[in-house]
């Protein structure tokens, strides 16, 4: 299935048919600080393939940082407006690979935008040996996206997860992050969850998140006033969204 959904993407790429060539669309990255991981930083972009018919194809290639070594995540995607344009549907493939455990893995992901909710569904799959005393787990989780009546800046996004242990305990729990993003260059959100993914714990974790996402087309144009944002969501806008999913290839620590 996955095959011939990147076959037929990539057979349109190669005819032209897409009414516009690449544009990048925005830039930007993130820091995230934690009481049980080592900070994590991103540098990503998203930038547009084009467009077939209702069909918007996409790619969102991210450079990650932690314990001072690179890693890289390569995707891809598509979405496409249902129900008479009332929603918008997607599905993408990543490739992830972190530096510092030399862990691999390919990710799928579902996801829906609905003005008043969104919903993001991801399945990974590790492809490397165990490493340094590591081995990364496949895994599920399930993220809503719910805006704030009345304060579009301010969204709750609850989330549930499930990473098969193979010599401890599988990681499953459940999460919640508060995001607050007065302006259309910066977020910053503030969670927890069961288990800190991201260093291979089973412990509670707390974190703090700052997003910078710069749209290429608003440079110089106020990107920094104070935006109430919008409720119920401009589905049209949803399109150039930030694909959700773990950025970190989630691992567990041998005996």
């Amino acid at each position: 299935m996955k095959k011939s959904i990147l076959f037929v993407l990539l057979s349109l790429i190669g005819t032209g048919a897409f009414a516009a060539g690449p544009e990048v669309i925005w830039a930007g990255g993130s820091l995230k600080v934690s009481d049980e991981a080592r900070p994590g930083f991103t540098a990503e972009t998203l930038v547009s393939l084009g467009q077939a018919d209702s069909m918007y194809l996409f790619t969102e290639p991210m450079l990650t940082l932690t314990h001072a070594e690179l890693g890289l995540n390569l995707g891809a995607g598509a979405r496409v407006p249902i129900l008479s344009g009332q929603a918008v549907a997607g599905y993408n493939l990543f490739l992830d690979y972190t530096g510092y455990n030399s862990h691999k893995r390919v990710g799928t992901g579902l996801e829906i935008f609905y003005p008043t909710v969104s919903a993001h569904l991801n399945f990974y799959l590790p492809f490397s040996d165990e490493h340094g005393g590591q081995e990364a787990l496949p895994g599920v989780d399930l993220t809503l996206g719910v805006p704030i009546p009345n304060a579009g800046f301010i969204s709750l996004w609850p989330s549930i997860y499930y990473f098969d242990g193979k010599d401890e305990d599988n990681l499953k729990g459940i999460g919640l992050e508060l995001r607050v993003q007065p302006t259309k260059a910066v977020a910053v959100s503030l969670g927890g969850r069961n288990d800190t993914l991201q260093s291979g714990k089973d412990d509670n974790e707390l974190y703090a998140k700052i997003e910078v996402t710069i749209p290429m087309k608003r440079l110089g144009k106020d990107l920094f006033a104070f935006d109430k944002g919008q409720y119920p969501m401009n589905i049209n806008e949803q399109m150039a969204h930030r694909v959700v999913r773990e950025s970190f290839i989630t691992y567990e620590k041998k005996r």
